[in-house]
């Protein structure tokens, strides 16, 4: 198996020498363009939206299941009471048996509440997720191409070692900036992080400042 595999790494190793001219590669982080799209945003919200409709529902059967188990309880107690005649505990105990139903019947119905509100969730996520992704992916080709690519790596994906997939390259090559850019055109999408030139342009201005407020002082 290591001959077999060593084997088809020479060979790769061969080809890539072989059209080394040719290859231009370019890396981005696909977690971050997922997380920054806009249209994931907007799907995280409806999501969060109908998770939280789904639980008020839940938590409303979950009021009536508390209240039927008391009801149960308070009814099987008085059945067993030595001080109430033998009718009085015989009403009861069939009141008993009837709550105890319900008691069932309202359990079952919030167990497959939640089973299927949480399987119509995780396809939901599934579906966005999958268009979502397919978006991605042809707004990357397209840049790609445009700008003569043969190659695109993510460099957020792993090993099975969990090592990163993309363990260095140059950051004139990463275009993760440049495809948010397309898929967030004409949306009030802010960056992540600011800009590191115009971070250090900004402390260059105040320490201007602060120096010629000292000068002055003199």
């Amino acid at each position: 198996m290591k001959k077999i595999f060593l084997s088809l790494t020479v060979i790769l190793f061969c080809i890539l020498c072989a059209n080394a001219a040719d290859l231009k590669i370019a890396v981005i982080d696909m977690d971050k363009i997922f997380q920054e799209y806009y249209k994931t945003k907007i799907v995280d919200a409806n999501l969060k939206k109908q998770a939280e409709l789904f639980k008020d529902y839940s938590d409303k059967l979950n009021e009536s299941l508390t209240k039927l188990q008391e009801e149960f309880k308070t009814l099987r107690d008085a059945s067993q009471n030595i001080a109430a005649s033998e009718v009085e505990r015989e009403s009861k105990r069939l009141a008993a048996q009837d709550k105890y139903r319900q008691m069932n019947s309202k359990e079952a119905e919030l167990r497959q509440y939640t089973r299927e509100k949480q399987r119509q969730l995780r396809d939901e996520y599934e579906k966005n997720r999958n268009e979502i992704l397919n978006e991605i992916k042809k707004t990357v080709g397209e840049m790609a191409l445009l700008q003569g690519y043969t190659l695109v790596l993510d460099k957020s994906g792993a090993t099975l070692n969990n090592i990163p997939a993309v363990v260095y390259h140059s950051p004139a090559i990463d275009i993760t900036d440049g495809i948010l850019r397309d898929l967030n055109r004409g949306r009030d999408v802010k960056p992540a992080a600011s800009d590191s030139k115009t971070d250090t342009k900004a402390d260059s201005k105040n320490d201007n400042k602060t120096e010629q407020k000292g000068d002055t002082a003199k």
